[in-house]
């Protein structure tokens, strides 16, 4: 019989799933619809294709663009899910939960370590 704990767990990790897989499929919805304007801009000779087409084309973004903002949620998720431990109370919600709690803690200090050094490279 599963414990509060494993429900929890279970159903992050659900959600996580099911977040990402509904942002993959908005992107690529999008990117069939840019794909299908254009195939009919060149089947009928349309003098707008250059504009369709640079539109495709976006411009790179630098790695690492948002590594401070994603490293504040994930140590948040690290942080929600050790106070949610506590609120349960028993020996094995903290064993469980703060060991989940160590995968978006550190990989939140990694990312936040990261974009602190790709600043001081910027500026030095």
């Amino acid at each position: 019989m599963p414990n509060d704990i494993d429900v929890v767990l279970v159903f992050a990790a659900i959600t996580t799933g099911a977040v990402l897989i509904v942002t993959q499929l908005a992107r690529l919805w999008r990117a069939a619809m840019q794909h299908k304007t254009i195939r009919e801009a060149i089947s009928r000779d349309s003098t707008a294709v250059p504009e369709l087409l640079t539109v495709i084309e976006p411009e790179p973004r630098p790695a690492g663009n948002n590594d401070d903002r994603t490293a504040m949620v994930l140590i948040a998720l690290g942080l929600a899910l050790l106070g949610f431990a506590l609120i349960q109370g028993g020996v094995d919600a903290m064993k469980t939960m703060g060991g989940a709690s160590l995968f978006p803690i550190f990989v939140g200090l990694a990312l936040l370590l990261r974009h602190f050094l790709a600043g001081k490279r910027r500026q030095g």
